[in-house]
């Protein structure tokens, strides 16, 4: 089975789901939401993904992008913000070994922040982007010049 789509709500995942089925594509959702919840003591985000058979994977993918093209199904969907794939995991850190505990630990103290992974190229980036002051050469806010983003787990 391969990942089609990925999405924080399940309501979305189901629909993407559903329409998959309708089309005849042999689709499943793999819910992640209580591993993140528990485990990790995070906000689940990036836990409903949607999976087809391996043979579908490009059928289903068109699929999804014509049918957001007309319904906006897609909408809300996770995917990496450098190479557009959607083999997200959030957080960062491998759900296999131990020390994913010990790094859990490191965040909850804030000394790691949580990330969105791409699986496929490997990028990192945070949950939200919040804006901070402009500032000048001397590192003062610059009065009524706006905002910039700054990027923050």
């Amino acid at each position: 089975m391969s990942r089609v789509a990925t999405f924080n709500e399940a309501d979305k995942a189901e629909v993407a789901k559903n329409r998959l089925q309708q089309a005849g594509i042999n689709a499943a959702i793999v819910d992640e939401s209580k591993l993140e919840k528990y485990f990790y003591m995070s906000k689940p985000l990036a836990s409903q993904k949607v999976y087809v058979e391996d043979k579908d994977l490009r059928r289903a993918r068109d699929f999804l992008e014509d049918a957001d093209r007309q319904d906006h199904i897609l909408n809300g969907e996770v995917r990496c913000v450098q190479c557009g794939s959607v083999r997200v995991e959030y957080p960062q850190f491998p759900r296999k070994f131990i020390t994913t505990t010990l790094v859990e630990l490191f965040c909850f103290l804030g000394i790691i922040d949580k990330t969105f992974f791409c699986k496929d190229c490997h990028h990192t980036w945070p949950v939200k982007v919040t804006l901070r002051p402009k500032i000048d050469r001397l590192n003062w806010p610059v009065p009524h010049d706006g905002m910039v983003r700054q990027e923050k787990g």
